[in-house]
């Protein structure tokens, strides 16, 4: 408690006498308050928590702990549309009504050894100071309680001109958003650039399926 003490203290005159004002003594009730309310949130985790949300589980180990994480079983789909890259960000790829994951991100990297295109998808979820949960690509695994290891789970197909292609998972890792995380996949793998089966002036609609996504679900310990 030594920041509600040096409040106080702040609030004397030099002669050690609190002010007699109406208005200072207001200022120095609220003052108070005020600052016994921070340290009680910040002592309690809800203020840390309610700041970063679900990136919170992650950053303070011993906090919470897995709680009945399972794959999501199904496909969900999204058709891209390749003439119009930016169009295609906001489309759902997943939402159950509390969990959702959206494109995020698209783009041509314009060299077929930097992965050609690649998209980005974000995930987010619900939480709150009791529990959290995020439908993800990712699987985030609190591992003895001090730290958390991120897996890639999700699996996706693109088809495109008749073909269908397995896409090589690109960008993943941790809770770095306040209500869940990002991930990516390059649509096409290298082979089928180098083949010419596609190029990286496509203007057609590729459609990609999605599997193996996975429920973090997470307990206050």
């Amino acid at each position: 408690m030594v920041l509600l003490n040096s409040v106080v203290k702040s609030s004397l005159k030099g002669d050690g006498r609190l002010l007699k004002s109406p208005k200072s003594r207001l200022v120095f009730y609220f003052s108070t308050v005020l600052v016994a309310v921070l340290v009680f949130l910040w002592l309690s985790g809800r203020l840390l928590f309610w700041t970063k949300g679900i990136e919170y589980v992650a950053d303070v180990p011993g906090g919470f702990i897995n709680h009945k994480g399972h794959i999501i079983s199904g496909e969900s789909s999204v058709s891209i549309n390749l003439s119009n890259l930016e169009s295609n960000i906001g489309k759902e790829v997943y939402n159950d009504g509390e969990h959702k994951i959206y494109v995020s991100w698209i783009r041509n990297t314009g060299d077929i050894n930097k992965g050609g295109y690649e998209i980005f998808f974000r995930s987010s979820g619900k939480y709150s100071f009791s529990k959290a949960t995020l439908i993800s690509g990712i699987q985030h695994t609190i591992q003895n309680e001090t730290s958390m290891t991120d897996l890639m789970s999700a699996k996706m197909l693109a088809t495109y001109k008749g073909k269908t292609y397995h896409c090589e998972d690109a960008v993943f890792g941790s809770l770095s958003f306040r209500d869940g995380d990002e991930f990516s996949f390059y649509i096409f793998p290298i082979e089928s650039y180098e083949s010419n089966e596609v190029s990286l002036n496509e203007k057609g609609i590729v459609y990609l399926t999605m599997t193996n996504l996975y429920k973090n679900s997470w307990s206050k310990k």
